[in-house]
């Protein structure tokens, strides 16, 4: 998950070294960081609904 091949040249300056490739795998483990997260508040929240359900 961490190293990803890209097929297009992203935006940037080739004359200059900047092609933005650094940019575009630092937003993708960015993106695997929010997704985790996002998954574990959802987990707690389904063992939180589980736990009032079943005091009703």
């Amino acid at each position: 998950m961490c190293c990803v091949r890209l097929q297009h040249r992203p935006a940037g300056n080739p004359e200059t070294g900047n092609t933005g490739y650094r940019l575009v795998l630092r937003s993708i483990a960015m993106m695997d960081i929010l997704m985790l997260a996002l998954g574990f508040v959802f987990f707690a929240l389904a063992i939180g609904y589980t736990y009032a359900c079943e005091r009703l």
